[in-house]
């Protein structure tokens, strides 16, 4: 792997865990928008020995990213852990096996940044010898996304903040969470980083054809894309099928296990198409009437940053969203509904609708995300980790 010049004082070499990240995922972004100066490996998803029936090369499961020297992902190579009396052996293998590979992967390039993203990597932090450690945490990983609590995530998230030097969360009630599974001793600094919109992608000033899945939708159109789930607030989205039939909910992302069901059981105009690639979302997003971030309120939720939410707005559209920590800053910018409230729905659905052709509320809303690109937070981060680790002093 090609390595910076030495003489670049700022040079580093990072190693991100984004295992089973979406592409617009902050770990992932931020970590192939970095490689465009610096070397980095991302983790993805491992391989798996059962699945595959043989053991593939090295070679096989690296892959240079494309126009980024020096650059490269990778999918460690997972072998069954599930052999009765073996778990514990089979997954220090596993450990051992990426830990080696890996190695062989970096450049001399210091000082190494390793940016983990799960609470269950705690015993692979120093196994590379880096020279900071950083706990990236999008979501409070010790919750499901009802907001309840998963067992033995909060052990092994304080096992991981015992070890790192460094987290970087999306929330301030995040950041609350995290520092009170530390130990008061311990003098980590904790710094909040809100999820970036892609400025290359969402651009508001590009026109774009109506997506072929929207020809049968009819109008109005509210639109909710991302992951669809228990997170989603079911019961205000039924309130506003009763409240206003006329308007047509369109939603389009990866469902778990149940959701499609649950869509089709809703009485009104609401339909489900699976995932687009990112670079299609804003010809969806000019091609309907509002959008919206209709989630439950509970600890996971409040916890969060959607990152949908800042893509509707950098492209100008009229946004409803129950009332989440990180989007408060948008205030006149969103139009605030409450849980389960059919009719507050109704009423931001009513609001958004008597823009009309109006310019005005969509300069606002885009001036208001205009600091929130990827670009942005890309620098943010690789500063927050200079000032919060002492090998930058």
């Amino acid at each position: 792997m090609a390595t910076h010049d030495a003489a670049d004082s700022r040079s580093r070499c990072w190693v991100f865990f984004a295992i089973g990240a979406k592409p617009t995922s902050m770990r992932k972004a931020v970590a192939m928008r970095m490689a465009e100066s610096e070397p980095v490996v991302v983790v993805e998803q491992p391989v798996s020995a059962l699945r595959e029936g043989r053991l593939p090369a090295l070679g096989a499961r690296v892959e240079a990213i494309e126009g980024r020297t020096g650059s490269c992902t990778y999918r460690p190579l997972h072998l069954p852990q599930e052999i009765p009396g073996m778990r514990s052996l089979m997954a220090r293998v596993n450990r051992g096996r990426m830990l080696r590979e890996l190695a062989g992967l970096l450049p001399s390039t210091r000082p190494l940044v390793v940016c983990y993203d799960s609470p269950h990597q705690y015993p692979l932090v120093r196994g590379l010898g880096e020279d900071i450690a950083v706990y990236l945490a999008i979501d409070d990983r010790t919750l499901t996304v009802r907001g309840e609590p998963i067992a033995g995530e909060v052990e092994a998230e304080r096992r991981l903040l015992e070890r790192v030097d460094v987290v970087i969360c999306v929330s301030e009630p995040l950041a609350a969470a995290l520092k009170s599974r530390m130990r008061p001793e311990r003098n980590v600094p904790v710094h909040v980083l809100t999820n970036g919109y892609d400025e290359r992608i969402f651009d508001p000033q590009q026109q774009r054809e109506e997506p072929a899945i929207l020809g049968g939708v009819a109008r109005p159109r509210v639109l909710v894309t991302g992951h669809i789930s228990e997170r989603i607030d079911w019961e205000g989205i039924a309130g506003a099928l009763s409240e206003r039939p006329e308007w047509s909910w369109v939603l389009v992302g990866p469902a778990d296990e149940g959701m499609k069901e649950r869509v089709a059981g809703l009485a009104g105009r609401i339909t489900w198409f699976p995932p687009v690639a990112t670079e299609q979302v804003p010809a969806l997003i000019q091609h309907c009437d509002a959008c919206a971030v209709p989630y439950r309120l509970n600890s996971f939720t409040l916890a969060s940053s959607p990152l949908k939410a800042v893509e509707y707005l950098a492209m100008g559209a009229g946004v409803l969203s129950t009332r989440i920590p990180s989007l408060e800053a948008y205030g006149d910018g969103i139009e605030w509904v409450e849980p389960g409230d059919g009719k507050s729905y109704a009423a931001a659905l009513d609001a958004i609708r008597s823009e009309g052709c109006r310019s005005g509320p969509a300069r606002v809303r885009r001036a208001a995300a205009g600091s929130q690109s990827l670009g942005a937070k890309t620098g943010a981060f690789t500063t927050l980790v200079a000032a919060g680790a002492a090998v930058y002093e």
